[in-house]
């Protein structure tokens, strides 16, 4: 009989760690709570070993007046085996001295607000780097969105230990939503990482697994494949008319460029050239560190060209510019772009409706047409950014006349979803 199905088992230091991976890999039946208790066989005064997913704990378990008496002895994945069964052994001889402690959060040091705040400063600077290169802008937007959506309300003026205690505990409430709950465990252990370079953390790092010293398991996500049919496409262009500027031509150009949203977001007007049939449009960084430059079909081009006209203006003759260098701006502070993104897709989610939609879909809708239209891999990478490490090699021997080719076939895609896209006008 293996420890997994047993109740008890002769306690050794290697099975006591083969007990707590069982549990935390979910190879163990657990009661309601999530726990599995195993008593240990070598001990003759009432030893136990308490485990679950955030914690190991070793108790002595006893009948007293008839009455089922459990305390608390200490950490199991900090105590030897040796100690603990001498105070257990201790315990039973009535040495009360040999419980442990009770249970106290520590409410001293930084609050989890604070350290927050230090953190986004020095990861936005650059002055702090979590893993082998600075986190993007759009990435750090979506931690701070994570943060204070799951952790602010909560745990802003509390401990950085209080956090600490529960981060497992918040990992597992989330374990239905296996990409938020991955996303938010990279954040804390971001945040206790810059803790600890700061010299306002001493302890491990409670993302930490303290058996294997790595990272407490991450739920499994299933590979993302959702991409829009025509028919989708129409009904958000439909819908995107409906609530004018920004989003009638914001939707489309996602589609049009195969961008990612935080790039179209972050797009500013002196990085545009529009003057020519083949138009363009330079990123100075993406997500993979690189600049990249978009093909812009004559589509896309002509959306832009009317957002120029439109925009307000500042200068004269030559020197004429857009007020905001933003192409899309941020209607209350024109000195800031966009920021609501996923407010207005919610509202396109419902109306449209779609069903499983993600933003990020537009984008893999791009490379499906483009793939669907026979256009080659490697082109398809070149032209909606992709720069992973297998296809590097290919994409350096593509040019920006394959983009034209692929971005064009995109547009003529979305003309099919009923029109809803002007046709491509000559440049004067």
């Amino acid at each position: 009989m293996g420890i997994e199905s047993a109740r008890a088992f002769r306690f050794t230091e290697n099975g006591i760690e083969q007990a707590i991976r069982l549990v935390r890999d979910g190879l163990a039946d657990t009661n309601k709570i999530g726990r599995r208790i195993w008593r240990d066989e070598g001990s003759p005064h009432g030893l136990h070993v308490y485990v679950g997913g955030k914690s190991a704990t070793y108790y002595r378990v006893a009948k007293v007046a008839g009455k089922k008496l459990e305390t608390r002895i200490g950490d199991a994945t900090a105590m030897r085996l040796t100690k603990a069964r001498e105070k257990a052994r201790a315990l039973a001889a009535g040495v009360k001295e040999a419980a442990a402690a009770p249970i106290r959060v520590r409410t001293d040091g930084p609050t989890v607000g604070q350290a927050w705040t230090a953190y986004v400063a020095a990861t936005a600077s650059g002055e702090f780097i979590a893993g082998r290169r600075a986190t993007a802008k759009s990435t750090l937007d979506s931690y701070v969105a994570l943060y204070n959506t799951h952790l602010q309300a909560t745990y802003e003026t509390r401990s950085l230990h209080a956090l600490a205690k529960d981060v497992q505990a918040i990992h597992k409430r989330l374990h239905t939503k296996p990409v938020t709950a991955n996303r938010l465990l990279q954040v804390m252990s971001n945040l206790f990482v810059h803790a600890a370079r700061s010299g306002i953390w001493e302890k491990p790092n409670p993302t930490l697994d303290p058996i294997t010293g790595r990272t407490i398991r991450k739920y499994p996500v299933e590979s993302r494949s959702r991409w829009f049919t025509t028919a989708e496409a129409a009904r958000i262009l439909a819908y995107a008319a409906t609530e004018g500027d920004p989003w009638r031509d914001f939707w489309p150009l996602l589609i049009l460029t195969g961008v990612r949203v935080s790039n179209l977001r972050e797009m500013k007007w002196p990085q545009l050239d529009l003057r020519d049939v083949d138009a363009t449009w330079s990123i100075p960084m993406t997500k993979n560190r690189e600049p990249h430059v978009v093909a812009l079909s004559p589509q896309a081009a002509d959306i832009l060209r009317a957002r120029y006209e439109a925009a307000p203006k500042t200068g004269t003759g030559r020197r004429v510019r857009p007020t905001s260098p933003w192409v899309f701006p941020m209607k209350e502070d024109p000195a800031r772009c966009i920021a609501d993104c996923d407010n207005a897709w919610a509202r396109v989610k419902k109306h449209a409706p779609l069903d499983d939609a993600r933003i990020h879909d537009l984008r893999r809708t791009a490379a499906s047409w483009a793939t669907q239209a026979g256009v080659p891999q490697a082109a398809v990478g070149m032209f909606i950014g992709d720069k992973s490490p297998s296809a590097i090699a290919v994409y350096a021997r593509a040019d920006v006349a394959s983009k034209s080719i692929t971005a064009k076939l995109v547009a003529e895609r979305l003309e099919e979803a009923g029109g809803l896209v002007p046709k491509a006008k000559k440049p004067r």
